[in-house]
Order: C-alpha cells, then sequence, then structure tokens
C-alpha cells in the first residue's frame, strides 16, 4: 500500500513552519485534526498551552489550524456564515499573516474566498487558497505555497548584499527540521555566511527581506524548485544546487560546501575543517566498535525518496560503509542532473535494474524513507530496521535537536546503523 503524504499537507506545513502565520482551513473538523496535532508538535508556539485558545470557537480544542467545521448543510447553501463568523476572530489573535485554504470538499462548493477576506478587511494580512494541491505531492504543494505567497507579499526588490543567502526547500514535514537548519546555517556562518531567512523558522520580516540576499541555496530542489526560478526571473538572485544532492553523509556535505564556497566566492576551508574533525571523530569510533558490529559491510538497503536524498545516501552508504542498494524508489520531480548522477552511479554498481524495485520482494537490512511505509515493512518483517525521513508518522519525544544533514547529521546516521546492526546481532 502507498499512502504518501500531499500537497494540502505540503500547503498547510508550509504556512504554519513560518513562525508568526497561521494556516485557517476552509473545511470539516476532520480535515485539520492531524495537521493541527502535527504542526503544535513540531513547532509549537508560546500559546500552545493555553487554554483560552483551546475552548474558543474553530479551535476545537486544539491551538492551532483552526477551521470552519462544514457539515452537510454548508455543501449545499454555502459557508458565507462560517467563514464570516471566524475571519474576525482568526485577526484577534495578532498573526502577521493569515493563509485561508479549502479543504478537497469545501473547493467544490464554489465560495469567493477573496470576497470574504476583503469584506472582513484583512487583505492585506490574509490570502486564500481555494486549491491546495490536494493530489500532488507533499514537496508540490509546500514549493506552490511557497512561490504563491512571495507573490503576494508583493516583495520590495532591495539592494544585494553580498555574503547573505536564503535557505530553500526546508520543510517542517523533514525530519529533524530544526535542526537540519541549524547545521546549514552553522556551515554557512564558517564560511563567512550570513543567512536571511530559511523560510521554516523564518518570521514573514524576514521572508520579505529575502530580496536582499546574493544567491538562494537550494537544498531540497523537489520542494523549492519553482520558487527558486521564480526569485531569480524576478529579482536576478541566482540558485545554488550541489550536483551531489542534499548535504547527507559527509561526502556530500563536502561536495555543498564547495558548490557554495565556489557560487560565493568565500573560503570552505574552515567549513571543511569542521566536517574533517567530524570524520576523524567517526573513524576513531567505528575503529573501536567495529569488532561489535562487525557485519555492516555488504549489509543490504532500499530507499523511498526524493532524489535529492536518494542520491547523496545511496553514494555514501556505499562508498563509506561498503552497503549495497537493493531497491529505490524516487518520488516526482527532482534534478534532473541528480537524477541522471543518480542511475550512472547504479549502472557502475550493474544494479540499474533496482531502481523502481518493490522493497517488499528484496527485503533490506535498513529501509530509509517515511516513516509510514517503513513502519509497514517492519510490521510485516520485509525490512530489520527503517528510518524515518519525515515527520509524517511523529512519535519520538526528543529532548535534543537532531538533524541528519551536515558532518552531525553523518554521525547520527552512523550511530542509527551501528546501534541497530549491534542490537540485532546480540539482542534479539
Amino acid at each position: 500500500m502507498i499512502d504518501d503524504a500531499d500537497g494540502f499537507l505540503g500547503a498547510l506545513l508550509a504556512i504554519e513552519g513560518i513562525t508568526d502565520a497561521r494556516a485557517v482551513i476552509n473545511g470539516p473538523n476532520g480535515c485539520r485534526g492531524y495537521p493541527a496535532y502535527l504542526s503544535d508538535r513540531l513547532y509549537p508556539r508560546e500559546y500552545s498551552l493555553s487554554r483560552r485558545y483551546f475552548e474558543e470557537l474553530f479551535f476545537f480544542g486544539q491551538s492551532r489550524i483552526p477551521c470552519t467545521y462544514l457539515d452537510a448543510d454548508d455543501y449545499i447553501t454555502g459557508s458565507t456564515e462560517k467563514l464570516q463568523k471566524i475571519l474576525p476572530l482568526i485577526a484577534e489573535k495578532g498573526d502577521t499573516l493569515i493563509a485561508l485554504i479549502n479543504s478537497p470538499g469545501a473547493s467544490l462548493i464554489g465560495d469567493d474566498l477573496n470576497r470574504f477576506i476583503r469584506q472582513a478587511g484583512m487583505d492585506h494580512k490574509c490570502l486564500a487558497f481555494e486549491d491546495a494541491w490536494y493530489s500532488e505531492p507533499v514537496s508540490v504543494g509546500n514549493d506552490e505555497t511557497v512561490l504563491a505567497l512571495l507573490k503576494w507579499l508583493r516583495l520590495h526588490p532591495l539592494p544585494k548584499v553580498k555574503k547573505r543567502v536564503n535557505l530553500l526547500g526546508l520543510s517542517l514535514y523533514q525530519r529533524y527540521w530544526e535542526g537540519n537548519a541549524e547545521e546549514l546555517v552553522h556551515l554557512c556562518e564558517l564560511m563567512g555566511l550570513h543567512v536571511i531567512s530559511r523560510w521554516t523558522g523564518s518570521t514573514v520580516a524576514e521572508i520579505r527581506e529575502s530580496t536582499a540576499a546574493s544567491h538562494n541555496l537550494v537544498i531540497f530542489p523537489e520542494f523549492a524548485s519553482k520558487t527558486a526560478v521564480w526569485y531569480e526571473q524576478k529579482y536576478g538572485i541566482p540558485a545554488v544546487l550541489s550536483p551531489g544532492g542534499a548535504p547527507i553523509g559527509f561526502d556530500a556535505t563536502e561536495q555543498w560546501i564547495q558548490s557554495v564556497a565556489t557560487a560565493l566566492k568565500v573560503d570552505p576551508a574552515p567549513a571543511l575543517d569542521h566536517i574533517h574533525c567530524q570524520k576523524e571523530c567517526a573513524f576513531h569510533i567505528i575503529g573501536r566498535v567495529s569488532h561489535e558490529a562487525s557485519f555492516i559491510k555488504g549489509l543490504s538497503f532500499g530507499i523511498r525518496a526524493p532524489v535529492s536524498w536518494a542520491l547523496p545516501l545511496v553514494t555514501w552508504l556505499y562508498t563509506y560503509l561498503n552497503m549495497f542498494p537493493v531497491s529505490v524508489q524516487l518520488f516526482p520531480g527532482g534534478d534532473p542532473i541528480q537524477r541522471q548522477q543518480l542511475t550512472d552511479l547504479l549502472m557502475i554498481l550493474q544494479e540499474t535494474s533496482i531502481l523502481g524495485v518493490d522493497p517488499k520482494t528484496v527485503q533490506p537490512d535498513f529501509f530509509f524513507s517515511e516513516g509510514i511505509f517503513g513502519k509497514h515493512l517492519l510490521a510485516e518483517g520485509t525490512c530489520k530496521s527503517y528510518l524515518d525521513l519525515s515527520n509524517r508518522m511523529y512519535t519520538e519525544i526528543d529532548f535534543t535537536r537532531k538533524t541528519l544533514l551536515g558532518g552531525s547529521g553523518a554521525l547520527f546516521l552512523l550511530e542509527y546503523i551501528f546501534r541497530e546492526t549491534y542490537n540485532s546481532q546480540y539482542l534479539e
């Protein structure tokens, strides 16, 4: 069974990832329970524990993503009355930006959402999404929502400031999003760069200032390809995209650093030295524990992810740990150069036939994917361990921020692989 997140969730999380923005659903309450819970867990606000929010109309006991709770009659007569009530109430919350998003069913009613926004006098802080990419991948919903919001903000062209950048393609949907962003910001700072905005975790004011960047660093093209093109066409801000994919694993991180340094004409040495220290740390630990988890070489793995994740993971796990890919399933979209690089690598390994292979038929030792899919494989006994690359199935309680990106992310991945291998060999 394939149960991927769709563009509707991508749109909601894109808005909820902005520090002072709020998504509002025009639809039944059943459409908002899960994304409201998820956004609050992934990016809590100061008011999350306030009883006042829980008790108010339209919030239904949750502090995030209020909705108009449409019922059967509303699908016949329209949602006018509830829209007229909800917009002034939401305006009182003090959010800088509000996005009113139709649920799939509500989009069939045909209500003019922009008319209600104008009548409420909120067209300066509220925009409408009458169709939220329901049948598209979650990445498309994120990219299209970001692009629509940027156009709605009518950003002013600002003088370009050398060594100032934006990070594009980050989303609440991605596993350990906060640690990922902090890791990338740290690597940028080591190269003397200042990150203006990263979208997820940024304020509306920071997004408005994003046109002062000299370059956009596109981390995950699937989540930001249209946005990156628009920035370049509208404001002349070129995009920097590492051909090796996202900075996952030591090799891809070093390649990403070199790509950024070359494009911005900065010194990559401090960032590369930082990665070298982390590689040295990994070398010593692997040397000490190799006798305890000595069967990593030759273990199999599968991956189901965007190509910007798949390319660096497949490359690094094969070259660094001598693990072998047996199933690679790619999400739609992504950079064509990265897709070709992955195909070329698999051809060298004489493994091109594994593209699109159902992991159930090859039963990998490790599986990297969205958590729900990995959970199915584990429950069926068709993989031994899986690592969740998304936040869709948020079941862990984290007291420290983790990352999958950069040198710190490489150490985390090694810890996971060695720990799971040890457990399967000695603790079963």
